[in-house]
């Protein structure tokens, strides 16, 4: 285990995942520069468009900090340098500790402290990469179909069938996580099922009482998860 620390946190591997940080920020500025330049073309102010920016900027800083908590939870599991460059690359933060998961049980690894070993964090590595060539096969070659796929749903199917069908599926991917990681050998992991009840029932909370308030709905899956283990680790 300590072998696999080492490496998780080795120079090296800060800069590897520092060049695709800085991938990150090329495409960042190539397509701020592409809209700027275009919103300028088709008659937009100056004014407005500065306006806008700055409103985006303030507008971005929830949905921004809420992924940092995940980030801390990532940071136990895989390590700084690898932890630092998902939570700037990915698409969706609550993804990438599924993914992980997933990735180590391949392996017959855990991302349960002190049970990650070298091949469980070599297949976290390779999964997060597949995982990543999703977001950029479909949103790269797929985009110009979306629009058509969209509509053909709407027309053809119920939209509340279609919202039910996504929700089982998410419902499906992370029931069988949860259940993996509460029930092993036949047994059930007494601690593990109750960070899971806590934390489903702080999630639940957030979703009913703060409805309306949009800013701390993005941060209830992580407050949800921060409850659950400080919960677990006074009990247990």
């Amino acid at each position: 285990m300590e072998e696999v620390k080492a490496i998780m946190n080795s120079p090296m591997l800060w800069v590897m995942s520092a060049v695709m940080i800085a991938v990150v920020v090329a495409e960042t500025v190539t397509l701020f520069k592409q809209s700027w330049d275009t919103a300028l073309e088709i008659g937009v102010p100056k004014e407005e468009l500065s306006t806008a920016v700055k409103s985006a900027m303030y507008t971005a800083v929830g949905p921004s900090l809420s992924p940092v908590i995940v980030l801390i939870a990532l940071m136990a599991i895989v390590g700084a340098p690898t932890a630092w460059m998902r939570m700037n690359d990915i698409g969706a933060a609550r993804t990438e500790i599924a993914m992980a998961g997933i990735a180590a049980g391949v392996a017959g690894s855990s991302l349960e402290v002190g049970k990650l070993t070298m091949m469980g964090f070599v297949f976290v590595l390779w999964g997060a990469a597949l995982n990543n060539m999703g977001w950029m096969v479909v949103g790269g070659f797929g985009a110009p179909i979306l629009g058509k796929a969209t509509d053909y749903l709407d027309a053809n199917f119920d939209k509340t069938w279609i919202k039910m069908f996504n929700a089982a599926a998410s419902f499906g991917l992370f029931g069988t996580l949860l259940v993996n990681n509460i029930v092993a050998k036949n047994a059930i992991k007494p601690a593990n099922a109750f960070c899971g009840v806590v934390s489903f029932c702080c999630m639940s909370a957030i979703s009913k009482i703060f409805a309306k308030n949009k800013t701390l709905q993005e941060f209830g899956l992580g407050i949800s998860m921060l409850i659950g283990m400080f919960a677990t680790a006074i009990i247990f």
